[in-house]
């Protein structure tokens, strides 16, 4: 009797230790991941963020805007009015701004960079600045350009399907060489100057496919005219015109002189 009891407990201790070994690999086995749930866990995570053209990782969420980076070579014209003369440039330029992807107000997206043109004076009319008679310019019997310049503004605007409008605001240096009648023998006389100071103003285009960019500028400001920069040629030494200088007879820089360009141009987007 003795011996079927003890065997019989036997038996029950046997079964409920494999019943506890079963519960346990079930239970770690219903609180291991799967590596289902792990490509699941995973992929709602990344889903999150996509690559950016500038900003790598961005949140897809737009918490964070991406941005495209665009550079621009232009070819163009331009009429500028320097003080009381005028002139008509060819110009070339370089622009490098970026651009959100996500639209902002009205599906509209916001730009900012900055654009550099030298345009290359070659039409000239009007009178002298720098000399107190304000003597007529030279229009006919001229040789080489009558000067260039370099305009490096800040661009901040919005683009609307292709649109866009913007402002501008920046620093413009103006290489002339002013050349003025002779009446008597001898070449022309002619004066080299400077100018430079802070622009200002605005623009508006279209951009075709972002490839091909059409656009209008108009900036002003006031210019200086430097008086260490202003030489006189031989000729114009001779001729006494290094006395009718206004600098020259201040000691010192001429300010304030009125500073318009309006330009037009075309660009290929790379």
């Amino acid at each position: 009797m003795k011996k079927l009891f003890f065997i019989l407990l036997g038996v029950l201790l046997f079964l409920s230790t494999i019943d506890a070994a079963t519960n346990t690999t079930k239970k770690n086995q219903s609180t291991r991941p799967t590596i289902k749930t792990v490509q699941q866990k995973r992929n709602l995570i990344l889903g999150n963020f996509t690559k950016g053209s500038i900003v790598d990782g961005t949140k897809g969420t737009g918490s964070v805007r991406r941005w495209y980076l665009f550079n621009e070579g232009s070819v163009g014209s331009s009429y500028t009015i320097l003080g009381k003369s005028q002139y008509v440039s060819v110009d070339l330029g370089y622009s490098t701004y970026i651009r959100t992807i996500e639209s902002l107000l009205g599906g509209m997206n916001f730009i900012v960079g900055t654009e550099i043109t030298v345009p290359i004076y070659l039409m000239t009319k009007g009178r002298s600045n720098i000399l107190d008679d304000h003597r007529f310019l030279e229009r006919e019997e001229t040789k080489g350009v009558a000067g260039f310049g370099v305009q490096l503004p800040l661009i901040m605007g919005l683009e609307y399907k292709g649109f866009y409008i913007l402002g501008l605001g920046g620093y413009t240096w103006l290489f002339m060489k002013d050349t003025y009648y002779n009446a008597g023998q001898g070449e022309n006389p002619t004066v080299s100057t400077q100018y430079d100071g802070i622009i200002y103003g605005g623009g508006l285009g279209y951009k075709i496919s972002n490839v091909v960019n059409i656009g209008l500028r108009y900036v002003r400001g006031n210019m200086t005219n430097r008086l260490n920069q202003t030489n006189f040629d031989a000729q114009a030494i001779a001729e006494g015109l290094e006395d009718n200088s206004i600098t020259k007879a201040r000691g010192r820089d001429l300010y304030n002189v009125n500073y318009e360009r309006f330009y037009a141009f075309i660009s290929y987007v790379f």
